[in-house]
């Protein structure tokens, strides 16, 4: 069985910027270097419907609610500023149209990503029934 050492820098980083967001005013979540999310805040969760534990386990763009969304991801991820609108599907699949903020960030040599959300309010769009 091959186990390796925890990444104890990457740890303690993930364990220091998620305390550091908690207390953001807008909803952040923060991916690592291939887009996992590795921290979310209070905000997020509610935002999404998700609980912490469930948001960790997507990666960017997974909770975009259509095209134009998921491609934000791909310059987020390539390291560029972004600000503009998206649309943000949340756990009952209904979808929040939100303002978004994204940051690429070095901390300790390691690169973060951070996406911050505002919504005017939680539920803007709802899915349409299908026949």
């Amino acid at each position: 069985m091959d186990r390796r050492e925890p990444d104890l820098d990457r740890i303690l980083h993930t364990t220091l910027l998620g305390d550091a967001v908690q207390n953001a005013r807008l909803a952040v979540l923060l991916a690592d270097e291939r887009g996992h999310y590795i921290a979310a805040n209070d905000k997020a969760c509610v935002l999404t419907g998700y609980d912490r534990h469930e948001l960790l386990h997507f990666r960017a763009g997974e909770l975009a609610a259509d095209e134009p969304s998921r491609r934000i991801y791909e310059n987020f991820l390539a390291g560029r500023k972004l600000q503009g609108r998206k649309a943000v599907r949340c756990r009952d699949g209904n979808v929040v149209d939100c303002r978004y903020w994204a940051v690429a960030t070095v901390v300790g040599q390691l690169p973060y990503y951070m996406l911050m959300l505002w919504a005017a309010r939680r539920r803007l769009v709802t899915p349409t029934a299908t026949a």
